[in-house]
């Protein structure tokens, strides 16, 4: 691992939890901030190792491999979202303090699958100062960068250090931790299934274009579009 990119992971490692203590619009800010000066760094190492232009292309095959996963992860959201946490439509609803107040005598799974819904509608709420198609950009943006910064900055770096394998897990066990700054569940049990299936794009593939695809596919999807199944009906 270089200097820069230990700058880069302890980057994206403070991110998650500062954007989510500034909420809001500055939430957002935050973010596209954050993961455009860690995706420079991402960039400026790649291109020093001569493998930016290789990592970025695109190529054929690249659309479906970056849609299949991303429909496919998107598909098992939902059915957790609309069958297991919120099968009554009204629990959908959100706000920026989160909208679910769980059942006080709740207990056993009843309990762990309120507390979970409860840390999904904070975690949606948080994020709900900025909407329509300026929400949409900003998803869109961040995704790119943040794959450009954890795959071709953190998951490179550690896979230079300890192997492909090795670093490809270690990046997505990091990947998650880091979202348990916001100190809320529910973007941590997310991110670490995701991480995996992104890191092992880049790590079998060896392009970022795949990832990056599936990644701003699967966002859309699940905080931009209004199909979404955390979007307050």
């Amino acid at each position: 691992m270089t200097p820069s990119r230990w700058i880069l992971l302890a980057l994206c490692a403070v991110l998650p939890a500062l954007a989510w203590r500034l909420g809001g619009a500055s939430l957002w800010y935050s973010l596209v901030l954050g993961y455009g000066a860690a995706a420079s760094l991402a960039a400026w190492e790649l291109a020093q190792d001569g493998q930016l232009k290789a990592a970025l292309a695109p190529r054929s095959g690249d659309a479906t491999l970056g849609l299949l996963p991303a429909m496919v992860l998107f598909g098992l959201v939902w059915l957790l979202v609309t069958r297991v946490l919120a099968p009554i439509p009204e629990l959908r609803f959100y706000t920026p303090d989160g909208a679910w107040v769980g059942r006080a005598d709740a207990h056993g799974l009843q309990a762990a699958t309120e507390w979970l819904r409860e840390s999904a509608c904070a975690a949606m709420g948080r994020s709900s100062a900025i909407q329509g198609s300026a929400r949409v950009a900003y998803v869109l943006a961040i995704a790119a960068l943040e794959e450009l910064a954890w795959r071709g900055g953190v998951q490179q770096g550690l896979s230079e250090r300890f192997g492909s394998t090795r670093g490809w897990l270690l990046a997505s066990a990091l990947y998650a931790l880091t979202q348990l700054g916001t100190l809320n569940a529910a973007p941590a049990l997310l991110a670490l299934p995701c991480g995996l299936l992104w890191g092992a794009m880049y790590r079998f593939r060896g392009r970022l274009a795949p990832s990056i695809l599936s990644h701003a596919l699967f966002s859309w999807a699940l905080f931009a579009h209004n199909s979404s199944p955390f979007i307050a009906r």
